[in-house]
């Protein structure tokens, strides 16, 4: 009941204090609220992993794969293509790790003085939501080992060109790695 007159007092009185504490209360009402409201599977989880920090060497060759044959699909004269793409490594996953560092002074009998210094790396480990797990602090990706397109308009140098081109530029890759052939006909 004291708590009922108190709150009457501050908000029928024409003091600062009143506008503080109603501020407050609202601020606590949205902090409450907030913590029933589902987080956004977008958002990145407790182990600094979103989404795409779970791709799999597989996953991301078929994403390449498709992105440089939707490329070089609209490029005139190519036609139906097929890309394939080899890899060097795999995903690389870069973990955080915590540094120990302890060093010894030691004199011996004859009065000289050794010194020893050691460095501990330890890979951060923390509590998910599937158990403990190490915490990734990014993902490193592959690189490209070769890409083979084929397509129906192989036949034509310049669409090969033009195709090589599109391809070494947008892996960033030597023309060596990249072999453009024809389609056999009649072949989907």
């Amino acid at each position: 009941m004291e708590f009922k007159r108190y709150l009457e007092k501050l908000l029928y009185s024409k003091e600062k204090t009143k506008y503080i504490l109603i501020i407050g209360m609202v601020g606590i009402l949205l902090i409450s609220i907030s913590t029933l409201i589902p987080k956004n599977s977008n958002d990145k989880n407790m182990c600094g992993e979103s989404k795409n920090l779970n791709l799999s060497t597989e996953a991301y060759v078929q994403q390449l794969e498709q992105k440089i044959n939707s490329m070089i699909s609209q490029i005139e004269g190519v036609g139906n293509s097929e890309v394939v793409i080899t890899l060097e490594n795999g995903v690389e996953n870069v973990y955080a790790n915590s540094e120990r560092k302890t060093s010894d002074s030691n004199e011996n009998a004859s009065g000289k003085q050794t010194n020893r210094n050691n460095t501990q790396h330890d890979v951060v480990i923390v509590d998910g939501s599937g158990g403990k797990q190490a915490l990734i602090v990014t993902q490193k990706e592959p690189r490209v080992k070769g890409v083979v397109v084929v397509c129906e308009g192989a036949d034509n140098s310049l669409i090969v060109k033009r195709v090589s081109d599109a391809v070494t530029k947008s892996l960033d890759i030597k023309t060596n790695r990249v072999s453009v052939v024809k389609r056999a006909a009649g072949k989907k």
